[in-house]
C-alpha cells in the first residue's frame, strides 16, 4: 500500500467512476485501474464491485474511506509544513539582546521579519551581556546580541564594531559642530558610563591623550539614562548609536566623537548544536538592518 494508491482510491470514491478519477488526478484510466487493483491485492479484499462497466464501492471500501482521508490529510499537512520550513515561515527563534538593542532596534527588526511568517514563534529576552553569554553557553538561545568580550568554546561569536556618538542638547553651542573632540568638552559637564564599561576607559584615554582633564560629573550604568540626562540639559553624554536613534527628536543632536570610541558588540550562536535555516536568515536580516548603524557616522544626526 502506498500513498498514490490511496489517492486513487479516494478519487474514485469521490468522483464515482474511474474515468472521472483519472481526470481529477491527471492520469490515464488504466493507471487508475492499476493503482486500485494493486491496493486491493495488498489489502486482501475487494474495494469495488465491477458490473456492466460501472463500479460500486463495497462495504469494506466505505469503512476504509475515513482512514484513507486521514492519511491524505496528514500527508498534506506534512507537505505544507515542509514547504513552510523550507520557506522559513515556520519554526521558533529564541533571541536575547542587551537593553540598548532591545528597546527599539530589535523590536522593529523582529516585526519586519515575522511579517508574512505567522507560524514563526519568537521569544525576545532583554538581559545583561553576562547573562546572555551564560544562557548561550548553556545552549538555551538561538541568537544573542551582546557587548564583547565573549570567549567561550560553547559559543560562536561574530564580532561587530560601531562608534559611539556625542549627545548634545540642541540649544548648546556645540550642536553646530560636525564633530566633537575632548578639547571641545573641556569644562563641560560630562555624562559617561560606569567604570566597568569599556567605553569609560576608552573615553578617559582619549581625554588624557589630548591633555584634557578627565572629570566626568555623572556616571550611568546604561546609555539611555545618560541620554535622558543630556536631553534634560544636565550635560553632554557619550552614547551608543542605538540609544541615539531612540532619542532622535527629543531635544538632542548627535555628533561623531573624535577620536572614535568603539562600541564592541557581537552576535552569539550556540556552538554545540546546528543553527536552523530560520536562525541563519534572521542573522542575515539583522546584519542588513545594522548596515546604517555600522557605516561611518559621516552625516550629523539631528
Amino acid at each position: 500500500m502506498n500513498l498514490r494508491q490511496i489517492e486513487a482510491f479516494k478519487a474514485v470514491m469521490t468522483e464515482g467512476s474511474i474515468t472521472q478519477a483519472a481526470v481529477a488526478l491527471g492520469i490515464t484510466q488504466p493507471a487508475v485501474s492499476g493503482l486500485i487493483a494493486n491496493l486491493e491485492n495488498s489489502m486482501g479484499f475487494m474495494l469495488f464491485k465491477r458490473r456492466r462497466g460501472r463500479i460500486r464501492p463495497t462495504a469494506e471500501a466505505e469503512t476504509f474511506l475515513g482512514d484513507a482521508e486521514r492519511v491524505l490529510d496528514s500527508h498534506r499537512r506534512a507537505v505544507r509544513a515542509a514547504r513552510d520550513i523550507r520557506d522559513m515561515k515556520y519554526g521558533s527563534l529564541r533571541i536575547a539582546a542587551l537593553p540598548a538593542v532591545s528597546m527599539n532596534f530589535m523590536p522593529k527588526l523582529i516585526a519586519r521579519f515575522i511579517r508574512g511568517r505567522p507560524q514563526v514563534r519568537v521569544s525576545l529576552q532583554t538581559r545583561s551581556s553576562p547573562q546572555i553569554r551564560e544562557w548561550m553557553s548553556a545552549q538555551l538561545l538561538d541568537i544573542g546580541f551582546v557587548e564583547l568580550p565573549a570567549d567561550d568554546p560553547a559559543v560562536e561569536c561574530e564580532p561587530l564594531s560601531l562608534q559611539c556618538l556625542c549627545a548634545v542638547p540642541a540649544e548648546h553651542a556645540l550642536a553646530k559642530q560636525r564633530t566633537i573632540t575632548p578639547n571641545d568638552l573641556e569644562g563641560e559637564p560630562l555624562i559617561v558610563q560606569n567604570p566597568e564599561h569599556s567605553a569609560h576607559y576608552q573615553l578617559k584615554a582619549a581625554f588624557e591623550s589630548q591633555g584634557v582633564a578627565w572629570a566626568p560629573q555623572m556616571e550611568c550604568h546604561l546609555f539611555a539614562p545618560a541620554c535622558r540626562l543630556a536631553a534634560e540639559g544636565a550635560g553632554i553624554a557619550i552614547v551608543d548609536p542605538f540609544t541615539a536613534e531612540e532619542f532622535l527628536g527629543q531635544g538632542l543632536v548627535f555628533r561623531p566623537f573624535q577620536p572614535a570610541i568603539p562600541y564592541e558588540l557581537g552576535l552569539l550562536y550556540p556552538a554545540l548544536r546546528p543553527r536552523s535555516r530560520l536562525v541563519n536568515e534572521f542573522a542575515v536580516a539583522l546584519k542588513a538592518a545594522l548596515q546604517e548603524v555600522l557605516e561611518p557616522q559621516a552625516a550629523p544626526h539631528q
